[in-house]
């Protein structure tokens, strides 16, 4: 059987897709991805990827939709879950420009299975206009149904091909049951972090002497974009007894920082966080879920719409200090993020939850048998 894996073209959307697909081609099933953007890099997991939009990056393509639809880059009020429901069907319709070139590569492949990301409508298309079975691949804890696709501005893509959305789309939820927005879908799937590969520092085997707290804010808009959380880290490093990794990448990192703070070049956040007793991040959905999944205390800095709603789902379930503004980093805040007890408690038992769910290698069958 012939799989085609359809992400958006951004590493976010597609890395979550990486597990299911090694699973699938484990089975002895052919894989093929195709996407765009620096999602290309999922060619280092061994996949084989088709660039739908060459000559592109994820950045330019942002840049586009600031552009073209900044209604979705507008702060978020008082209800972020409420206020995100309402510009899902704009959200899926962004992406409209880049879903031509990936439908026209979808059937050129000829999959007998459609495997795709749920805010890219590209999928449901491919798997319309060849008949065959599609499932939505969900990147995290947010929900976009396929229901999204079926009336405007949502349902652009599908009208424009003269298709309708099929019957049947499953989708496999990779955030677990107790997390996930509106509740889970009918099949859960363990969350199996994939981060990328690459050459493992030194000083990841030197034994954790005290806490080890990583610091990361993502892959998108830069380290600017989080200045000034990382000033409000290093002036409270020096009065914890804590180690503090800075994943920003060497170059951005600033000038005489603190002796127990220290920064990191390219490190699968997987690898780095198996020895970090706590992160301090943006909300994003892998950096959520790789955190869930290991056992790590969590302190979310949302900024953007998406992470804001993430940012509600972990507080309504208690997995995470959530903070409101950058002003509440402080070294309190940091002290809390290691003693308190019940955040403990919520992070073993979500662990537990994640680890007791079916693996890829379990689900392929089920996804396989239909189609």
């Amino acid at each position: 059987m012939r799989v085609l894996f359809m992400p958006g073209p951004a590493i976010g959307h597609a890395f979550p897709l990486v597990p299911l697909g090694w699973a699938f081609r484990a089975a002895g099933h052919e894989v093929v991805f195709v996407t765009a953007g620096d999602a290309l890099a999922v060619a280092r997991a061994g996949l084989p990827v088709l660039d739908a939009v060459p000559g592109r990056t994820t950045s330019d393509m942002q840049a586009q939709f600031v552009r073209d639809v900044p209604r979705l880059f507008e702060p978020i009020g008082a209800d972020p879950i409420g206020e995100m429901e309402e510009r899902k069907p704009y959200i899926v319709a962004a992406w409209d420009p880049f879903v031509d070139a990936h439908v026209a590569l979808g059937e050129w492949v000829q999959p007998d299975l459609v495997v795709y990301d749920p805010i890219f409508a590209v999928g449901p298309v491919v798997a319309a206009r060849l008949k065959v079975p599609a499932v939505a691949h969900s990147l995290g804890l947010a929900r976009f149904t396929p229901d999204l696709l079926r009336e405007l501005p949502g349902a652009v893509a599908m009208r424009r091909h003269g298709v309708t959305v099929p019957e049947g789309i499953r989708t496999v939820d990779i955030a677990p049951p107790s997390l996930v927005e509106g509740g889970p879908a009918e099949i859960s799937m363990r969350y199996v972090p994939y981060n990328g590969g690459g050459v493992l520092p030194e000083w990841l085997r030197e034994p954790v002497a005290r806490p080890r707290i990583a610091v990361t804010f993502g892959t998108l808009g830069g380290p600017d974009r989080f200045a000034a959380g990382i000033a409000r880290v290093l002036a409270a490093a020096p009065g914890l007894d804590a180690e503090f990794v800075l994943a920003i990448g060497e170059s951005a990192a600033p000038a005489d920082l603190p002796p127990n703070v220290r920064t990191t070049g390219w490190v699968p956040l997987n690898q780095l966080l198996r020895g970090c007793a706590a992160a301090i991040h943006h909300g994003g959905d892998g950096t959520t879920l790789t955190c869930a999944a290991l056992g790590v205390r969590q302190l979310v800095l949302p900024g953007s719409p998406d992470e804001l709603v993430t940012g509600e789902l972990l507080r309504a379930r208690g997995l995470a200090h959530v903070l409101g503004s950058v002003d509440e980093l402080d070294a309190a805040a940091l002290g809390r993020l290691l003693t308190d007890a019940e955040l403990g408690r919520v992070t073993g038992e979500v662990r537990a939850e994640i680890a007791a769910l079916p693996s890829p290698a379990e689900v392929v069958p089920r996804l396989a048998a239909a189609a």
